[in-house]
């Protein structure tokens, strides 16, 4: 499960992708878990909403710990 929230935090982050998404519909429950954690989020500010999946701040920090941990060590 890990390695497939890393992934989805990465696609939030390189390539923000749309609600009804291919990649959104494969990582349905990947996705629930980081938007209840507030790792990505369809919010740009107060007022709006998009209908793209981006990484919070919270989520960029998720994300470098989980790449840090899986990076092999020599």
């Amino acid at each position: 499960m890990a390695n497939n929230v890393m992934l989805v935090l990465r696609m939030a982050h390189i390539k923000p992708f749309t609600t009804k998404s291919d990649f959104a519909r494969l990582a349905a429950n990947e996705i629930a878990v980081c938007a209840s954690d507030g790792l990505i989020s369809t919010r740009l500010n107060d007022a709006e909403v998009s209908n793209r999946w981006i990484i919070t701040k919270i989520g960029l920090d998720v994300l470098e710990e989980l790449e840090h941990a899986f990076t092999p060590r020599h």
